[in-house]
């Protein structure tokens, strides 16, 4: 089997007030069959992650932008719930925060469909510092802004469209997906 070995990425730009040690969220491309594999046999995950793989990671923006999805901090509804819930756990082999998430091509593929009727401007109206920051949505620190362009949202809209063009790829590769936390 061939498999994509490119690296998406979506140039996210950083605030300068984040450090570069911290949790970030990975989606890895997964074919169904690898991933039928891999719940068959968890300890493999190491080794399937080792190999070169369509990936991305969305830096520390990942629970921002789940909690502008799902207004929760740590479910919501299926399928914009998918960066921190959903798919199926594969077994407990730590991967660096806790196990992976799989998701099949199935699911990649109405997340996506729901991903596609959020635009960034309906994200940027759910955007509330206050009730992120009470939610103790990671990395604390939405009530911050910066000198010059960039500031906390739209750091979180770079990484939202980064994740929408990600999982459209998977999409059109009738692929499944990782998801988790390293």
């Amino acid at each position: 089997m061939v498999s994509l070995s490119y690296d998406i990425r979506y140039p996210v730009k950083r605030p300068p007030h984040l450090s570069r040690m911290s949790m970030i969220s990975i989606l890895v491309f997964a074919p169904d069959d690898e991933i039928r594999q891999l719940l068959q046999q968890p300890e493999g995950i190491h080794d399937f992650l080792d190999e070169e793989r369509t990936s991305t990671d969305l830096d520390k923006a990942w629970h921002g932008i789940h909690w502008l999805l799902t207004g929760s901090a740590d479910g919501g509804d299926e399928p914009l719930c998918y960066l921190l819930a959903g798919g199926e756990q594969v077994g407990d082999v730590d991967v660096g925060y806790g196990p992976a998430r799989a998701l099949t091509s199935q699911q990649v593929a109405r997340w996506h469909d729901a991903l596609t009727r959020i635009s960034r401007e309906q994200l940027a109206k759910r955007f509330d510092p206050k009730a992120m920051l009470d939610a103790d949505i990671y990395p604390q620190i939405w009530d911050r802004s910066i000198d010059g362009e960039e500031d906390t949202l739209d750091y979180l809209l770079q990484a939202y469209a980064g994740l929408q063009d990600f999982v459209a790829a998977a999409k059109r590769e009738h692929s499944g997906l990782l998801v988790y936390l390293s």
